[in-house]
């Protein structure tokens, strides 16, 4: 198996493990067992559990970045971009449960607290650019952005805790607010 290979089987099975088990229940252990590798062998990748809970975060966030790179904002439609973000919490619930994880342990941890401000910050920039070059000016973009993000995450962790929750409905809400914002 090649170098890159077994790296990346390791930054899969630490997804796994950290979404399921939480971070400070995991271990190198854990995911070495996961990945079906030694953990000495995971110790030589990563020289410890929050580098590679930060490799895992890296690699996610930019799979989900790269459906977007190069495409221009007029070939993605905004309910289409938003559907996908919907899907994510019944499609990926990894995805969000890392994220929670992220963001629980940012709130005492100073170093994680500094990679999850990172996110977030590339999170806003992310959802800026095209509203930007949707709405045509400059108003409010940035905090339209945080808005949306926090809707984003909010909307996600009432469907992944409430299964009666109708996010579906709560998408279109926020689709018609959006395009009635822009509009002003």
């Amino acid at each position: 198996m090649r170098k890159e290979d077994k790296k990346q089987r390791i930054i899969d099975a630490s997804y796994k493990v950290f979404a399921n088990k939480g971070y400070n229940n995991s271990s190198i252990k854990d995911i070495a067992k996961e990945a079906d590798l030694t953990p000495g062998l995971i110790h030589y990748y990563f020289k410890n559990k929050e580098e590679l809970l930060f490799s895992v975060q890296q690699y996610v966030q930019e799979g989900y970045h790269n459906k977007y790179t190069g495409k221009d904002v007029d070939d993605v439609s905004p309910f289409v971009t938003l559907h996908e973000i919907k899907s994510r919490s019944e499609d990926d619930p990894e995805w969000y449960k890392m994220r929670y994880e992220l963001y629980s342990l940012g709130l005492k941890n100073k170093n994680i607290q500094k990679e999850v401000a990172a996110i977030l910050s590339n999170g806003r920039e992310s959802l800026s650019k095209p509203l930007q070059k949707l709405s045509g000016a400059e108003k409010d973009i940035e905090g339209i952005a945080s808005v949306l993000l926090a809707c984003f995450d909010g909307l996600a962790l009432q469907k992944m805790l409430d299964k009666d929750f109708n996010i579906d409905e709560a998408y279109e809400v926020l689709g018609k607010l959006v395009q009635i914002y822009l509009k002003e």
